[in-house]
């Protein structure tokens, strides 16, 4: 029993245009399912947790991360019912982590319906899945455009970046983590994440990394062009979240739970969401949700995940 979120403006009018298509690509695999459309910020959740109620297994979001984000929040207290994504529109970096790059592919993807269960994570009262942001990156968000594609306007978004990386001011942090030890440093990036969802592989946990100033032109360079890139629908650097953390990180550790102030207080974005400012506390939960994803490899513990590529 399919259901399918859409969001009308996901795309412009990229969500018409393909909608017909994409239903008669689902009802060729017999997974059409129920449509309907939401009609302002905050619907996809109530219509999520409608959906569960009235006993449908799968709820698919037709639309970008805020959609997706969306979903996740209205099925929390639902662990028995499967996620789906379409992915639609610029700001598809939760569906590309998943191994989903169109709409096409995320039929099918439906259809063979694999599933990879995770832990939410959750930000004061919101669940996210995928990564939370704050520092320079958030503020690149609020501040440069990225759903243009094409050479012009990747060449102004990184003349922009440039321009705000190099007024940028680092934050001033204190983090409490897991009530154990203390930290504080200043921070031009700092990025929180499940290890899991970026490692099917590994256990359900939280990697927080820390980012410097990158100091060094090329290093700067280097930095805003791969930060842009996981921005960009279509780039080829959209689908590599795991490498950019990793990459960009200058100091990493694992944990349960965060307690994290800064000076002055900013902004944080959750799967690509502004979602709060600090202080804020984040925790990994034991609220499970099912994804389907693209491809599967059986952990230790049996469950399953997309297939790293070695």
């Amino acid at each position: 029993m399919y259901y399918y979120i859409v969001n009308p403006a996901a795309g412009r009018s990229q969500t018409k245009n393909v909608q017909e298509k994409i239903r008669a690509r689902l009802d060729e695999l017999g997974i059409r399912g129920e449509w309907v459309k939401t009609t302002g910020p905050g619907e996809a959740s109530k219509m999520a947790a409608a959906a569960a109620a009235k006993g449908h297994t799968t709820v698919v979001a037709v639309g970008g991360d805020d959609t997706v984000n969306e979903v996740i929040n209205g099925l929390t207290a639902h662990d028995n019912v499967a996620i789906g994504i379409i992915p639609l529109g610029s700001a598809n970096r939760l569906a590309t982590q998943l191994g989903i790059v169109d709409w096409r592919q995320a039929c099918e993807v439906l259809a063979a319906r694999r599933l990879t269960p995770y832990c939410l994570i959750a930000a004061g009262q919101k669940f996210f899945l995928s990564t939370l942001t704050l520092g320079f990156e958030t503020d690149l968000d609020k501040n440069v455009d990225t759903t243009e594609t094409g050479w012009k306007a990747r060449a102004g978004q990184l003349r922009a970046g440039w321009g705000h990386a190099r007024n940028f001011r680092t934050l001033r942090c204190r983090i409490n983590v897991d009530d154990q030890y203390k930290l504080e440093c200043d921070v031009f990036s700092l990025s929180i994440a499940n290890q899991k969802f970026l490692n099917p592989l590994a256990d359900n946990r939280l990697i927080v990394a820390l980012s410097d100033h990158p100091g060094h032109s090329l290093q700067l360079g280097s930095y805003l062009w791969r930060t842009l890139g996981s921005r960009v629908a279509g780039s080829k650097t959209s689908n590599e979240p795991a490498g950019l953390l990793e990459e960009t990180a200058t100091t990493r550790f694992l944990a349960h739970r965060v307690v994290i102030e800064t000076d002055p207080v900013t902004g944080i974005m959750v799967d690509g969401k502004v979602a709060g400012r600090t202080p804020i506390a984040i925790r990994l939960t034991d609220r499970r949700v099912r994804f389907i994803t693209e491809k599967v490899v059986a952990d230790f513990k049996g469950a399953v995940g997309p297939k790293i590529k070695s």
